[in-house]
Protein backbone atom coordinates (compact mmCIF):
# COMPACT_ATOMS: atom_id res chain seq x y z
CA UNK A 1 0.00 0.00 0.00
CA UNK A 2 2.96 2.28 0.43
CA UNK A 3 3.37 2.34 -3.33
CA UNK A 4 -0.21 3.58 -3.78
CA UNK A 5 0.41 6.40 -1.33
CA UNK A 6 3.55 7.49 -3.09
CA UNK A 7 3.26 11.05 -4.31
CA UNK A 8 3.78 11.81 -7.96
CA UNK A 9 6.54 14.29 -8.55
CA UNK A 10 5.45 16.97 -11.05
CA UNK A 11 7.77 17.53 -13.99
CA UNK A 12 7.98 19.11 -17.41
CA UNK A 13 9.35 18.16 -20.78
CA UNK A 14 12.15 20.68 -20.31
CA UNK A 15 13.57 18.62 -17.43
CA UNK A 16 14.92 16.12 -19.94
CA UNK A 17 17.05 18.77 -21.58
CA UNK A 18 20.44 19.82 -20.32
CA UNK A 19 21.10 23.33 -19.16
CA UNK A 20 23.33 24.08 -22.16
CA UNK A 21 20.67 23.17 -24.75
CA UNK A 22 18.46 25.72 -26.44
CA UNK A 23 14.76 25.01 -26.03
CA UNK A 24 13.04 25.06 -29.39
CA UNK A 25 9.85 26.76 -28.31
CA UNK A 26 6.58 25.97 -30.12
CA UNK A 27 5.25 28.84 -32.13
CA UNK A 28 1.78 28.66 -30.58
CA UNK A 29 3.09 28.87 -27.00
CA UNK A 30 5.70 31.61 -26.85
CA UNK A 31 7.66 31.83 -23.62
CA UNK A 32 7.12 35.18 -21.96
CA UNK A 33 10.27 35.09 -19.86
CA UNK A 34 12.57 33.68 -22.51
CA UNK A 35 16.10 34.79 -21.69
CA UNK A 36 17.99 34.45 -24.96
CA UNK A 37 16.85 37.72 -26.46
CA UNK A 38 18.19 39.67 -29.41
CA UNK A 39 17.77 43.38 -29.89
CA UNK A 40 17.43 43.89 -33.63
CA UNK A 41 16.81 46.75 -35.98
CA UNK A 42 13.20 47.61 -36.68
CA UNK A 43 12.50 47.03 -40.37
CA UNK A 44 9.60 46.50 -42.74
CA UNK A 45 9.07 43.56 -45.06
CA UNK A 46 9.63 45.75 -48.11
CA UNK A 47 12.95 46.99 -46.77
CA UNK A 48 14.05 43.46 -45.91
CA UNK A 49 13.12 41.99 -49.30
CA UNK A 50 14.68 44.96 -51.14
CA UNK A 51 18.00 44.48 -49.35
CA UNK A 52 17.86 40.74 -50.02
CA UNK A 53 17.18 41.16 -53.75
CA UNK A 54 19.93 43.78 -54.07
CA UNK A 55 22.36 41.44 -52.31
CA UNK A 56 21.56 38.59 -54.71
CA UNK A 57 21.90 40.68 -57.86
CA UNK A 58 25.01 42.56 -56.72
CA UNK A 59 26.61 39.17 -55.98
CA UNK A 60 25.58 38.01 -59.45
CA UNK A 61 27.19 41.08 -61.05
CA UNK A 62 30.42 40.48 -59.10
CA UNK A 63 30.48 36.82 -60.21
CA UNK A 64 29.95 37.75 -63.86
CA UNK A 65 32.25 40.77 -64.06
CA UNK A 66 35.22 39.53 -62.01
CA UNK A 67 36.59 36.98 -64.54
CA UNK A 68 36.14 39.48 -67.39
CA UNK A 69 37.83 42.16 -65.29
CA UNK A 70 40.77 39.89 -64.48
CA UNK A 71 41.26 38.90 -68.12
CA UNK A 72 41.37 42.57 -69.13
CA UNK A 73 43.70 43.77 -66.36
CA UNK A 74 46.27 41.05 -67.14
CA UNK A 75 46.82 42.52 -70.60
CA UNK A 76 48.93 45.39 -69.20
CA UNK A 77 48.91 44.97 -65.43
CA UNK A 78 48.28 42.30 -62.81
CA UNK A 79 45.62 41.40 -60.27
CA UNK A 80 47.45 43.27 -57.49
CA UNK A 81 46.71 46.52 -59.35
CA UNK A 82 43.07 45.37 -59.52
CA UNK A 83 42.92 44.78 -55.76
CA UNK A 84 44.74 48.00 -54.85
CA UNK A 85 42.71 50.21 -57.22
CA UNK A 86 39.36 48.87 -56.07
CA UNK A 87 40.28 49.08 -52.39
CA UNK A 88 41.45 52.67 -52.71
CA UNK A 89 38.49 53.81 -54.84
CA UNK A 90 36.03 52.01 -52.56
CA UNK A 91 37.48 53.81 -49.54
CA UNK A 92 37.16 57.19 -51.23
CA UNK A 93 33.61 56.53 -52.43
CA UNK A 94 32.45 55.15 -49.07
CA UNK A 95 33.83 58.28 -47.39
CA UNK A 96 32.02 60.56 -49.84
CA UNK A 97 28.76 58.62 -49.41
CA UNK A 98 29.10 58.75 -45.62
CA UNK A 99 29.61 62.53 -45.65
CA UNK A 100 26.58 63.00 -47.88
CA UNK A 101 24.17 60.84 -45.87
CA UNK A 102 25.35 62.38 -42.59
CA UNK A 103 24.19 65.81 -43.71
CA UNK A 104 21.13 64.62 -45.65
CA UNK A 105 19.58 62.11 -43.22
CA UNK A 106 18.94 63.29 -39.69
CA UNK A 107 19.11 59.76 -38.22
CA UNK A 108 22.84 59.72 -38.96
CA UNK A 109 23.57 62.92 -37.01
CA UNK A 110 24.87 61.00 -34.01
CA UNK A 111 27.47 59.16 -36.07
CA UNK A 112 30.93 60.70 -35.95
CA UNK A 113 32.73 59.93 -39.19
CA UNK A 114 36.19 59.96 -37.60
CA UNK A 115 35.09 57.75 -34.70
CA UNK A 116 35.62 54.01 -35.10
CA UNK A 117 32.39 51.97 -35.30
CA UNK A 118 33.88 49.40 -32.92
CA UNK A 119 37.07 48.90 -30.94
CA UNK A 120 40.13 49.07 -33.13
CA UNK A 121 41.41 45.51 -32.40
CA UNK A 122 38.09 44.09 -33.62
CA UNK A 123 38.04 46.39 -36.63
CA UNK A 124 41.63 45.53 -37.53
CA UNK A 125 40.95 41.80 -37.18
CA UNK A 126 37.89 41.97 -39.42
CA UNK A 127 39.67 44.05 -42.04
CA UNK A 128 42.76 41.82 -42.09
CA UNK A 129 40.62 38.68 -42.39
CA UNK A 130 38.41 40.16 -45.10
CA UNK A 131 41.15 41.50 -47.35
CA UNK A 132 43.48 38.58 -46.76
CA UNK A 133 40.84 36.10 -47.91
CA UNK A 134 40.03 38.43 -50.82
CA UNK A 135 43.68 38.46 -51.92
CA UNK A 136 43.86 34.67 -51.65
CA UNK A 137 40.71 34.15 -53.71
CA UNK A 138 41.68 36.62 -56.44
CA UNK A 139 45.19 35.21 -56.78
CA UNK A 140 43.78 31.67 -56.92
CA UNK A 141 41.47 32.64 -59.79
CA UNK A 142 44.17 34.58 -61.62
CA UNK A 143 45.27 33.09 -64.95
CA UNK A 144 43.34 29.84 -64.32
CA UNK A 145 45.40 28.65 -61.36
CA UNK A 146 42.16 27.00 -60.32
CA UNK A 147 40.83 25.36 -63.48
CA UNK A 148 38.12 27.45 -65.04
CA UNK A 149 35.18 25.06 -64.76
CA UNK A 150 35.72 24.68 -60.98
CA UNK A 151 35.91 28.37 -60.07
CA UNK A 152 32.22 29.29 -59.78
CA UNK A 153 30.81 25.92 -58.57
CA UNK A 154 33.25 25.79 -55.66
CA UNK A 155 31.97 29.13 -54.35
CA UNK A 156 29.02 27.20 -52.96
CA UNK A 157 31.39 25.81 -50.33
CA UNK A 158 31.09 29.14 -48.52
CA UNK A 159 27.63 28.14 -47.30
CA UNK A 160 28.90 24.73 -46.18
CA UNK A 161 31.71 26.39 -44.23
CA UNK A 162 29.30 28.89 -42.62
CA UNK A 163 27.01 26.00 -41.68
CA UNK A 164 29.90 24.08 -40.12
CA UNK A 165 31.03 27.14 -38.14
CA UNK A 166 27.57 27.25 -36.61
CA UNK A 167 27.81 23.69 -35.30
CA UNK A 168 31.40 23.97 -34.11
CA UNK A 169 31.24 27.36 -32.38
CA UNK A 170 27.62 27.96 -31.36
CA UNK A 171 27.08 24.81 -29.25
CA UNK A 172 23.31 24.98 -29.60
CA UNK A 173 20.69 22.87 -31.31
CA UNK A 174 18.88 24.05 -34.43
CA UNK A 175 15.19 23.62 -35.02
CA UNK A 176 14.31 21.21 -37.80
CA UNK A 177 12.75 23.92 -39.96
CA UNK A 178 15.98 25.92 -40.01
CA UNK A 179 18.16 22.86 -40.61
CA UNK A 180 15.87 21.78 -43.43
CA UNK A 181 15.98 25.23 -45.06
CA UNK A 182 19.77 25.52 -45.11
CA UNK A 183 20.18 21.89 -46.17
CA UNK A 184 17.66 22.44 -48.97
CA UNK A 185 19.69 25.40 -50.26
CA UNK A 186 22.91 23.35 -50.18
CA UNK A 187 21.23 20.52 -52.12
CA UNK A 188 19.85 23.00 -54.65
CA UNK A 189 23.27 24.57 -55.13
CA UNK A 190 24.84 21.16 -55.72
CA UNK A 191 22.25 20.34 -58.37
CA UNK A 192 22.70 23.75 -60.02
CA UNK A 193 26.49 23.52 -60.31
CA UNK A 194 26.84 19.76 -60.80
CA UNK A 195 27.08 19.92 -64.60
CA UNK A 196 29.63 22.74 -64.58
CA UNK A 197 31.62 20.94 -61.90
CA UNK A 198 32.02 17.83 -64.04
CA UNK A 199 32.26 19.26 -67.56
CA UNK A 200 35.92 20.07 -68.32
CA UNK A 201 35.17 21.24 -71.85
CA UNK A 202 32.86 24.16 -71.01
CA UNK A 203 33.46 27.20 -68.81
CA UNK A 204 31.33 30.34 -68.61
CA UNK A 205 29.49 29.45 -71.79
CA UNK A 206 32.62 28.86 -73.87
CA UNK A 207 33.19 25.38 -75.32
CA UNK A 208 36.76 24.13 -75.51
CA UNK A 209 38.12 21.50 -77.86
CA UNK A 210 40.88 20.34 -75.54
CA UNK A 211 41.01 19.89 -71.77
CA UNK A 212 44.39 21.64 -71.75
CA UNK A 213 42.65 24.89 -72.82
CA UNK A 214 40.96 24.97 -69.43
CA UNK A 215 44.18 24.57 -67.46
CA UNK A 216 46.24 27.44 -68.78
CA UNK A 217 50.02 27.32 -68.41
CA UNK A 218 50.08 25.49 -65.07
CA UNK A 219 50.80 21.87 -64.16
CA UNK A 220 48.37 19.67 -62.25
CA UNK A 221 50.47 20.02 -59.10
CA UNK A 222 50.07 23.80 -59.26
CA UNK A 223 46.34 23.43 -59.92
CA UNK A 224 45.94 21.11 -56.94
CA UNK A 225 47.86 23.43 -54.62
CA UNK A 226 45.87 26.49 -55.67
CA UNK A 227 42.58 24.62 -55.44
CA UNK A 228 43.38 23.88 -51.80
CA UNK A 229 44.33 27.54 -51.28
CA UNK A 230 41.07 28.57 -52.94
CA UNK A 231 39.05 26.38 -50.55
CA UNK A 232 40.92 27.90 -47.60
CA UNK A 233 40.14 31.38 -48.94
CA UNK A 234 36.42 30.53 -49.13
CA UNK A 235 36.59 29.17 -45.58
CA UNK A 236 38.17 32.41 -44.37
CA UNK A 237 35.48 34.41 -46.17
CA UNK A 238 32.75 32.46 -44.38
CA UNK A 239 34.67 32.94 -41.12
CA UNK A 240 34.70 36.69 -41.77
CA UNK A 241 30.90 36.85 -41.93
CA UNK A 242 30.56 34.64 -38.85
CA UNK A 243 33.02 36.77 -36.88
CA UNK A 244 31.42 39.98 -38.17
CA UNK A 245 28.04 38.80 -36.95
CA UNK A 246 29.37 38.07 -33.47
CA UNK A 247 31.25 41.37 -33.23
CA UNK A 248 28.33 43.45 -34.48
CA UNK A 249 25.92 41.98 -31.98
CA UNK A 250 28.32 42.19 -29.03
CA UNK A 251 29.16 45.81 -29.92
CA UNK A 252 25.65 46.97 -29.00
CA UNK A 253 25.50 48.95 -25.75
CA UNK A 254 22.11 48.33 -24.19
CA UNK A 255 20.52 50.01 -21.14
CA UNK A 256 21.52 48.91 -17.65
CA UNK A 257 18.16 47.20 -17.07
CA UNK A 258 18.95 44.78 -19.87
CA UNK A 259 20.52 41.47 -18.93
CA UNK A 260 24.02 41.33 -20.38
CA UNK A 261 23.50 37.68 -21.28
CA UNK A 262 21.00 38.81 -23.89
CA UNK A 263 23.81 40.27 -25.94
CA UNK A 264 25.56 36.95 -26.46
CA UNK A 265 23.94 36.32 -29.82
CA UNK A 266 25.38 34.09 -32.49
CA UNK A 267 24.15 32.36 -35.59
CA UNK A 268 21.96 30.08 -33.53
CA UNK A 269 19.82 32.99 -32.36
CA UNK A 270 18.44 33.27 -35.85
CA UNK A 271 18.80 29.66 -36.93
CA UNK A 272 18.16 27.70 -33.75
CA UNK A 273 14.97 28.82 -32.04
CA UNK A 274 11.48 29.46 -33.27
CA UNK A 275 11.25 32.67 -31.23
CA UNK A 276 14.72 34.01 -31.91
CA UNK A 277 14.22 37.55 -33.20
CA UNK A 278 13.24 39.06 -29.85
CA UNK A 279 13.00 42.81 -30.16
CA UNK A 280 11.63 45.61 -28.05
CA UNK A 281 9.14 47.95 -29.60
CA UNK A 282 10.90 50.91 -28.05
CA UNK A 283 13.53 53.49 -28.82
CA UNK A 284 16.20 50.84 -28.31
CA UNK A 285 15.06 49.08 -31.51
CA UNK A 286 16.81 51.69 -33.62
CA UNK A 287 19.86 51.90 -31.39
CA UNK A 288 21.91 49.53 -33.51
CA UNK A 289 20.95 51.40 -36.66
CA UNK A 290 21.95 54.72 -35.15
CA UNK A 291 25.12 53.45 -33.51
CA UNK A 292 26.44 51.30 -36.37
CA UNK A 293 25.85 52.56 -39.89
CA UNK A 294 26.60 50.09 -42.67
CA UNK A 295 28.32 52.75 -44.78
CA UNK A 296 30.34 53.96 -41.79
CA UNK A 297 31.45 50.43 -40.99
CA UNK A 298 32.26 49.69 -44.65
CA UNK A 299 34.28 52.89 -44.87
CA UNK A 300 36.47 52.02 -41.88
CA UNK A 301 36.89 48.41 -43.00
CA UNK A 302 38.28 49.69 -46.30
CA UNK A 303 40.41 52.38 -44.66
CA UNK A 304 42.15 49.62 -42.74
CA UNK A 305 42.05 47.50 -45.89
CA UNK A 306 44.18 49.99 -47.82
CA UNK A 307 47.02 49.44 -45.34
CA UNK A 308 46.47 45.67 -45.45
CA UNK A 309 46.70 45.62 -49.26
CA UNK A 310 49.78 47.85 -49.25
CA UNK A 311 51.34 45.58 -46.65
CA UNK A 312 50.78 42.57 -48.93
CA UNK A 313 52.66 44.03 -51.91
CA UNK A 314 55.51 41.56 -51.37
CA UNK A 315 53.24 38.67 -52.33
CA UNK A 316 53.62 39.68 -55.95
CA UNK A 317 57.34 38.84 -55.75
CA UNK A 318 56.73 35.19 -54.79
CA UNK A 319 57.29 32.78 -57.70
CA UNK A 320 54.11 31.02 -58.90
CA UNK A 321 52.10 33.56 -56.87
CA UNK A 322 52.48 37.06 -58.28
CA UNK A 323 53.24 38.28 -61.75
CA UNK A 324 56.17 40.53 -60.88
CA UNK A 325 59.40 38.72 -60.08
CA UNK A 326 61.26 41.83 -58.87
CA UNK A 327 60.58 45.39 -57.74
CA UNK A 328 60.88 47.03 -61.16
CA UNK A 329 58.55 44.51 -62.82
CA UNK A 330 56.09 44.82 -59.95
CA UNK A 331 56.00 48.63 -60.20
CA UNK A 332 55.61 48.44 -63.97
CA UNK A 333 52.64 46.06 -63.82
CA UNK A 334 51.03 47.98 -60.96
CA UNK A 335 51.42 51.37 -62.62
CA UNK A 336 50.09 50.13 -65.97
CA UNK A 337 47.17 48.39 -64.29
CA UNK A 338 46.16 51.53 -62.39
CA UNK A 339 46.66 53.72 -65.47
CA UNK A 340 44.40 51.55 -67.61
CA UNK A 341 41.52 52.13 -65.18
CA UNK A 342 41.55 55.81 -66.14
CA UNK A 343 43.09 55.74 -69.64
CA UNK A 344 40.77 57.00 -72.38
CA UNK A 345 42.59 54.96 -75.02
CA UNK A 346 41.13 51.63 -73.99
CA UNK A 347 42.33 49.69 -77.04
CA UNK A 348 45.76 49.35 -75.46
CA UNK A 349 44.18 48.19 -72.19
CA UNK A 350 41.74 45.57 -73.57
CA UNK A 351 38.76 47.80 -72.73
CA UNK A 352 39.49 47.56 -69.02
CA UNK A 353 37.20 50.43 -68.01
CA UNK A 354 34.20 48.58 -69.48
CA UNK A 355 34.62 45.98 -66.76
CA UNK A 356 36.29 47.90 -63.93
CA UNK A 357 33.74 50.63 -63.26
CA UNK A 358 30.62 48.40 -63.38
CA UNK A 359 32.46 45.95 -61.14
CA UNK A 360 33.31 48.73 -58.67
CA UNK A 361 29.67 49.83 -58.53
CA UNK A 362 28.45 46.25 -58.04
CA UNK A 363 31.08 45.73 -55.34
CA UNK A 364 29.97 48.84 -53.42
CA UNK A 365 26.36 47.65 -53.47
CA UNK A 366 27.46 44.16 -52.44
CA UNK A 367 29.41 45.41 -49.42
CA UNK A 368 26.61 47.69 -48.18
CA UNK A 369 23.81 45.17 -48.70
CA UNK A 370 25.75 42.27 -47.16
CA UNK A 371 26.44 44.32 -44.01
CA UNK A 372 22.88 45.60 -43.89
CA UNK A 373 21.38 42.15 -44.39
CA UNK A 374 23.63 40.70 -41.71
CA UNK A 375 22.42 43.35 -39.25
CA UNK A 376 18.77 42.74 -40.15
CA UNK A 377 18.93 38.94 -39.92
CA UNK A 378 21.69 38.67 -37.31
CA UNK A 379 22.74 35.47 -39.05
CA UNK A 380 25.88 34.79 -41.07
CA UNK A 381 24.34 31.55 -42.36
CA UNK A 382 21.29 33.36 -43.73
CA UNK A 383 23.49 36.06 -45.29
CA UNK A 384 25.82 33.60 -47.02
CA UNK A 385 22.84 31.51 -48.17
CA UNK A 386 21.36 34.59 -49.82
CA UNK A 387 24.66 35.38 -51.52
CA UNK A 388 25.07 31.86 -52.92
CA UNK A 389 21.64 32.13 -54.58
CA UNK A 390 23.48 34.02 -57.32
CA UNK A 391 25.33 30.86 -58.41
CA UNK A 392 22.37 29.26 -60.28
CA UNK A 393 21.60 32.66 -61.80
CA UNK A 394 25.21 32.90 -63.00
CA UNK A 395 24.81 29.49 -64.67
CA UNK A 396 21.75 30.76 -66.50
CA UNK A 397 23.63 33.92 -67.51
CA UNK A 398 26.53 31.97 -69.01
CA UNK A 399 24.04 29.91 -71.04
CA UNK A 400 22.83 33.10 -72.72
CA UNK A 401 26.22 34.81 -73.07
CA UNK A 402 29.68 33.34 -73.27
CA UNK A 403 33.13 34.61 -72.43
CA UNK A 404 35.84 34.23 -75.08
CA UNK A 405 39.44 34.40 -73.80
CA UNK A 406 41.22 37.61 -74.86
CA UNK A 407 38.05 38.82 -76.58
CA UNK A 408 37.65 42.60 -76.85
CA UNK A 409 34.18 43.70 -75.87
CA UNK A 410 32.00 42.93 -72.89
CA UNK A 411 30.28 39.64 -73.75
CA UNK A 412 29.27 37.57 -76.75
CA UNK A 413 25.56 36.87 -77.19
CA UNK A 414 25.25 33.13 -77.74
CA UNK A 415 22.11 31.53 -76.22
CA UNK A 416 22.29 27.76 -76.05
CA UNK A 417 20.28 24.93 -74.54
CA UNK A 418 23.06 23.28 -72.57
CA UNK A 419 23.43 20.97 -69.61
CA UNK A 420 24.58 23.98 -67.59
CA UNK A 421 21.24 25.68 -68.27
CA UNK A 422 19.24 22.59 -67.34
CA UNK A 423 21.15 22.08 -64.09
CA UNK A 424 20.70 25.73 -63.13
CA UNK A 425 16.95 25.62 -63.78
CA UNK A 426 16.63 22.42 -61.77
CA UNK A 427 18.59 23.74 -58.80
CA UNK A 428 17.26 27.30 -58.69
CA UNK A 429 13.69 26.44 -57.51
CA UNK A 430 15.10 24.31 -54.70
CA UNK A 431 17.40 27.13 -53.59
CA UNK A 432 14.55 29.66 -53.73
CA UNK A 433 12.30 27.30 -51.75
CA UNK A 434 14.87 27.06 -48.97
CA UNK A 435 15.36 30.82 -49.03
CA UNK A 436 11.59 31.34 -48.84
CA UNK A 437 11.33 29.16 -45.72
CA UNK A 438 14.13 31.11 -44.05
CA UNK A 439 12.48 34.41 -44.98
CA UNK A 440 9.10 33.27 -43.70
CA UNK A 441 10.64 32.09 -40.44
CA UNK A 442 12.40 35.44 -40.01
CA UNK A 443 9.13 37.38 -40.33
CA UNK A 444 7.36 34.97 -37.96
CA UNK A 445 10.13 35.39 -35.38
CA UNK A 446 9.94 39.17 -35.57
CA UNK A 447 6.16 39.06 -35.16
CA UNK A 448 6.37 36.93 -32.04
CA UNK A 449 9.18 39.06 -30.65
CA UNK A 450 6.91 42.11 -30.72
CA UNK A 451 4.05 40.18 -29.16
CA UNK A 452 6.28 38.89 -26.37
CA UNK A 453 7.92 42.26 -25.72
CA UNK A 454 4.53 43.95 -25.40
CA UNK A 455 3.41 41.46 -22.76
CA UNK A 456 6.62 40.76 -20.86
CA UNK A 457 8.33 44.12 -20.53
CA UNK A 458 7.41 46.44 -17.66
CA UNK A 459 5.74 49.69 -18.56
CA UNK A 460 8.75 51.71 -17.46
CA UNK A 461 10.66 50.45 -20.52
CA UNK A 462 8.07 51.65 -23.02
CA UNK A 463 8.14 55.03 -24.69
Amino acid sequence: MDEEQEELVPGTDDDSLSENEDHCLPIDKPAVNYKHSIFSVEHTKIEFITVQVLLIFSTLCVLVLLPLYMEAVNAKGDVYSLIFTNTLLSTVLFTIIMVIIKFVYSKHDQIHILKLPMRWPKLALLSILYFFCGVIIVYALDRKRVVCHLQDPMKGLMLVWAFLYYFFFCQRFMCLRRIFSVTLIIVGLFIAVDYSLCNEFRCRGYDRLHVADDRGQWTWKVHTMWTVVYIIGLALCAAYFTLLEHMLLTTIEMPQETNSAALLATVSNTVSTENSCFTRDTAEDTYLYKKISTVHLAMWLHVCGVFVVIGLFWTDFIPEFGKGSNASTFLNYTFNGIRCHFDLNQKDCSNLSIFSWPFLFAYLVFVITSLKFLILTQSAVYTVATMTTALPLAGIWWSVFHMVPLQDGLLVWSPSFSGELISSFLGLPIVLAGLYVLCKSHFRDCYWSRMISNHSLPSSHLT
